[in-house]
């Protein structure tokens, strides 16, 4: 009888033993999954990371390489302009990337006509020359106040730092007789414009494009 019980509480004692190695193994190997896991997150994490700060750059450095093929400055622009339309006044200047060249688009108006013009900012060459007699609503248009504004430099300065890219395009225009440098700032595929007081230096509106 004493030997049976001996017996029965050495097979429980083994069994109980079993149960805790088993039981160690598999937390031992539950651990070790949720650790690789957690690395492979992290090392997805990392790349999608490293990819968008390669886009980013790449995106930078390509705006910068097209920036420094402007040649011609916004007055040398206006006096392209002047060359074709004599004593008019300016409407709006505006400097955009049409390809892979900077281009200015200057328009213009007296008491009868509307004109533009496309000049190259590399060249200086003058095309899209056109002049359309103006509608009766345009015909109390006001001119840009050019006096005392912040260069297109300044405007920069100013977007880059609001917006923290780098300036791509840029447009010179007049609303409720204040003109107002309108400022396309690039960081990777986002686009931000920020529209500041050309007089003021103030910050007037930003908005975002993802």
């Amino acid at each position: 009888m004493n030997l049976t019980k001996l017996t029965s509480a050495i097979l429980l004692g083994a069994a109980l033993l079993t149960g805790t190695v088993a039981c160690s193994k598999q937390d031992n190997s539950t651990a070790q999954t949720s650790q690789t896991t957690s690395h492979k997150s992290t090392a997805a994490k990392s790349s999608d990371s490293s990819q968008t700060n390669d886009s980013s750059t790449e995106t930078t450095n390509s705006v910068k390489t097209e920036i420094g093929k402007i040649k011609l400055t916004q007055q040398e622009a206006i006096d392209k302009f002047h060359s074709q339309f004599s004593g008019k006044q300016i409407k709006s200047i505006d400097l955009s990337l049409e390809g892979k060249q900077y281009v200015y688009e200057i328009e213009g108006f007296d008491d009868t006509h509307e004109y533009s013009a496309e000049i190259n900012a590399e060249t200086g060459h003058a095309s899209s020359v056109h002049s359309e007699r103006l509608d009766h609503d345009d015909r109390n248009e006001q001119a840009l106040n050019l006096d005392g504004i912040i260069s297109r430099d300044e405007a920069s300065v100013i977007a880059e730092e609001h917006a923290h890219g780098t300036s791509q395009e840029w447009k010179l225009d007049q609303e409720h007789g204040k003109t107002y440098w309108d400022v396309e700032v690039v960081k990777g595929r986002q686009s931000t414009e920020v529209k500041i007081d050309a007089h003021s230096k103030k910050i007037l509106e930003t908005e975002h494009d993802d």
